[in-house]
């Protein structure tokens, strides 16, 4: 018989599970996670793996299209510009928050947010697979809109809010992520994983 972890230490049979999970559009998750107080720091390793696989995407896409100084772009799309979107994925949890509890007056707690915003952005890492020919903009694109669409939802499970209220709060976290994220790309530089790197010419 399979023995638990040890207090402390994380389940990855368990994250992997939910995952999984989530990867077939079982949103019960999310319910399960934010009661979860074991579940905070499996939940920031799938935000920081999601948006590791997304930046990976967008580099192999750069090679693939034989894109120039590939190494450049590797260190700074894939390297700094995941740190980069991995900060602004907690500050986006932090807008989320104080947009919910200071503008709307909403119950929300800041942990079993972090909980269900980092299972929530388990989708962005199915952009590893925007290298693919002809539907690379298609795969980066529908991968942060199920980041976007995953992050209301689990946001709406966490909060008494109505579900416009969580709309818009979701809404001012992502646009923060996003809009900050494009303003790191320029004619020679892309600090932005994934999609961003489409800002390059690919």
């Amino acid at each position: 018989m399979m023995q638990p972890p040890p207090a402390g230490a994380i389940d990855f049979n368990a994250l992997i599970q939910r995952v999984r999970r989530l990867l077939t559009l079982d949103t019960s998750v999310f319910e399960e996670v934010r009661t979860d107080r074991s579940a905070t720091v499996p939940a920031i390793i799938v935000a920081a793996a999601a948006t590791l696989l997304f930046g990976l995407g967008g580099w192999l896409l750069w090679v693939l299209q034989d894109g120039p100084d590939s190494g450049d772009v590797f260190i700074k799309s894939f390297i700094f510009g995941s740190i980069a979107a991995m900060a602004l994925w907690g500050i986006s949890v932090a807008v989320t928050y104080v947009v919910l509890t200071q503008f709307f007056r909403a119950r929300v707690d800041v942990n079993e947010l972090v909980r269900v915003m980092g299972f929530a952005a388990a989708p962005l890492g199915l952009g590893v697979l925007m290298f693919i020919p002809a539907i690379e903009f298609g795969v980066a694109l529908t991968a942060v809109a199920l980041f976007f669409g995953a992050t209301v939802i689990a946001v709406q499970t966490a909060t008494d809010a109505a579900p416009g209220r969580v709309l818009a709060a979701c809404s001012a976290g992502f646009l923060v992520w996003a809009v900050v994220l494009g303003l790191l790309v320029g004619d020679s530089n892309a600090y932005a994983p994934g999609i961003f790197v489409f800002d390059l010419g690919v």
